[in-house]
């Protein structure tokens, strides 16, 4: 609280920090526009004595109103990204990324095998996107080799029906030839 000195406090006080706020804002207010308010009279200094009268005990959630200004002004203030160890957090740079992959040749003969072998699929040849450097490069430098066109490698599903495949012309035909004489 203040306005308390001893024994001694302030008309109508001790103030908080709230109602001063108040009563200084609004007495430079009422200063600054004497000219706009002169013909109300007494009503709006009154005005402003009731404000700061209403202020005593005034609290927002549990805490002062001065207190919930500077969370709304901090809040304003922060970083859209966040802080992290009191620091702005800053968005990372974009980067350029090179690579390479692969392209497989599979082989399907083994598909239809009762046995439950998996194809084999083996490289076919390693494809690396070209190094950007400062100059472009000619159509000479650049490869121009067809990429074979390769089946992809069957899924276990379509594995498991070839197999089933199989063994149903299997069965089929050894069922014929018990029916024969």
């Amino acid at each position: 609280m203040l306005g308390k000195i001893g024994d001694w406090t302030l008309p109508l006080g001790p103030y908080n920090a709230a109602q001063l706020l108040i009563a200084f804002v609004g007495s430079f207010v009422l200063i600054k526009t004497f000219g706009l308010w002169s013909w109300m009279g007494p009503l709006p200094p009154l005005t402003l004595g009731v404000a700061v009268w209403a202020a005593r005990r005034t609290r927002v959630y549990g805490r002062s109103p001065l207190y919930v200004a500077w969370g709304l002004v901090s809040y304003a203030l922060q970083p859209k990204e966040g802080r992290m160890h009191g620091r702005p957090v800053r968005p990372a740079r974009a980067r350029v990324l090179h690579g390479g992959f692969h392209l497989l040749d599979t082989a399907t003969a083994g598909v239809g095998a009762p046995s439950g072998d998996a194809p084999v699929s083996r490289p076919a040849r390693t494809v690396r996107p070209p190094l950007r450097t400062g100059r472009r490069q000619g159509a000479a430098s650049r490869s121009t080799a067809p990429v074979t066109g390769a089946a992809p490698a069957p899924t276990a599903l379509q594995q498991l029906l070839a197999r089933q495949e199989a063994v149903r012309i299997s069965s089929s035909l050894s069922n014929s030839d018990d029916r024969r004489p």
